[in-house]
């Protein structure tokens, strides 16, 4: 029954990773297309060339570990291992103290899950916060770069003079674009690169707007100006939308993890009540069967959150 149980602990925490795989899956999905979109109606083997390369197949630990790494750069904290004993420890921790407060190795998966669960929800926030101020910092930028191609500076000289009078979150991505421009790297793909971890659209929109321009040409500043208007109306049609559906989703979170606090609190503060559960045959069958009730309930209530 032990194994039973450590095994449904760890199912949970796989199901979230599967979920947060799963959400992002849709948003390159989505971005493969539109980009296929363009060169088909381009037609020209100059954009052909400038299709990202495939990247060869790397093994399970490293695209994790790189994936992890991404992850807690699109959340504003830096990869490394300081980082990641900074983010497990208080977990070990939490778990060894429920283990000798309630005496049955039963307890640690669910204090493990209910600080993985809180740690992965505090770490998306951060990164949807630093979306938001990245979206809202590009019609800016863009603005810079159409009030210097307009004088006649190219798209590679205008991205570079505006990126000077940008501030972070977005500054880090230009940062990281101008490094690769003087690697060599064109301007669309150093760009591309750059923004691989965030997963924004206006990036990918961006990327493949001066990939036209620089290899096609035109009037690049006019298409910038249409971006730029188009990237304020979005961004205050999301910001509406977000604030309609805040009270849902909140609920949806509060419901999802107050069981999981609840009991992870009470078996903290008060053993006893809960040595039953852990020490009895009954107990066993309970907690499994509030396992899969608190798995399915979870799945439900994020259907709900992502059908808004």
């Amino acid at each position: 029954m032990t194994q039973v149980l450590a095994l449904a602990s760890l199912a949970l925490i796989l199901l979230a990773v599967a979920i947060d795989l799963w959400w992002g899956s849709a948003l390159r999905l989505q971005q493969r297309k539109s980009m296929d979109h363009i060169d088909a109606r381009l037609g020209s083997r100059a954009i052909s060339e400038a299709r990202p390369v495939v990247a060869p197949a790397v093994p399970v630990a490293q695209g994790l570990r790189q994936r992890m790494d991404e992850f807690l750069l699109e959340a504003a904290l830096p990869a490394g291992r300081r980082i990641y004993v900074a983010l497990v420890s208080p977990g070990v921790l939490l778990t060894v103290l429920a283990w000798w407060r309630i005496g049955s190795a039963l307890a640690m998966p669910l204090i493990g899950g209910v600080y993985t669960a809180a740690m992965w929800l505090w770490l998306r926030r951060r990164a949807e916060q630093q979306r938001r101020q990245m979206v809202g910092q590009l019609p800016d930028f863009l603005d810079g770069m159409i009030r210097l191609t307009s004088v006649g500076n190219s798209l590679p000289m205008a991205f570079q003079s505006a990126a000077k009078s940008m501030s972070a979150p977005l500054r880090g991505v230009l940062d990281r674009t101008l490094l690769s421009m003087h690697a060599g790297v064109d301007l669309d793909q150093a760009l591309a690169t750059a923004s691989r971890p965030y997963a924004l659209e206006e990036l990918s929109l961006l990327h493949s707007v001066l990939g036209v321009g620089i290899r096609v040409g035109g009037r690049a500043d006019h298409i910038l100006q249409r971006m730029s208007d188009f990237m304020r109306d979005h961004a205050h049609a999301r910001s509406e939308l977000h604030a309609i559906t805040s009270e849902t989703r909140m609920s949806a979170w509060v419901l999802g993890l107050l069981p999981l606090a609840v009991s992870a609190l009470m078996m903290l503060v008060d053993p006893a009540f809960f040595s039953p559960m852990f020490t009895q045959p009954l107990g066993h069958k309970l907690f499994a069967i509030a396992l899969g009730l608190e798995a399915g309930g979870a799945v439900l209530l994020y259907r709900q959150a992502r059908s808004l």
